[in-house]
């Protein structure tokens, strides 16, 4: 689906430490020449694990967000350290196609607080009750070339916190709001 100049986008996810991001980086940039991959490479600023999007709205919503934000506070779970050890193309077909680091065990944390965050939403009458298919991942940038899945050092970071992120396609927006730690 293409983007719709000016449509807000909110969404809940995982940011690596500036280390990590440039781990992740340097792993794309590791396979770039054998696979012939031309695609730029998503900002370091800008690279993180989505785990629950909020919703698009066509202009930046008030109540409703004010809810999920309420919500999403109640989450608890304890930090955890996440590690992504697979790299490769996804999807299938022409076009550019994202290019992803994604993990096995390296991502149960992450699978537990999407759950944990599912739940809440479920319960507050602000997701369905079905869980919808979820794969934690990072997106390091978008490309024609198909990248075979590869298996490489695994990009690690301690995560002690997640995050709402506000995103205005079509303009290049891309801020976080809000700051959610994690206890326990």
């Amino acid at each position: 689906m293409a983007a719709i100049p000016g449509k807000h986008v909110y969404y809940l996810a995982l940011q690596p430490t500036p280390e990590a991001a440039e781990a992740a980086l340097q792993r794309l940039e590791a396979v770039r020449r054998e696979h012939r991959l031309t695609g730029k490479p998503v900002a370091a600023a800008r690279l993180h694990v989505s785990l629950y999007n909020l919703g698009h709205f066509k202009r930046p919503p008030g109540p409703i967000m004010d809810k999920a934000v309420d919500v999403v506070r109640r989450v608890e779970a304890a930090p955890f350290t996440v590690a992504l050890n697979r790299l490769g193309s996804w999807g299938r077909g022409e076009g550019e196609r994202p290019v992803v680091l994604w993990g096995e065990e390296g991502v149960i944390g992450v699978q537990a607080l999407y759950d944990a965050l599912h739940h809440e939403l479920v319960r507050a009458g602000m997701a369905s009750r079905r869980d919808p298919p979820f794969e934690p991942h990072m997106t390091l940038a978008y490309d024609r070339a198909d990248l075979p899945e590869t298996f490489v050092d695994p990009v690690e970071w301690p995560v002690e916190e997640f995050v709402l992120i506000h995103a205005v396609h079509g303009e290049g927006k891309f801020q976080v709001v809000e700051r959610f730690p994690l206890e326990g």
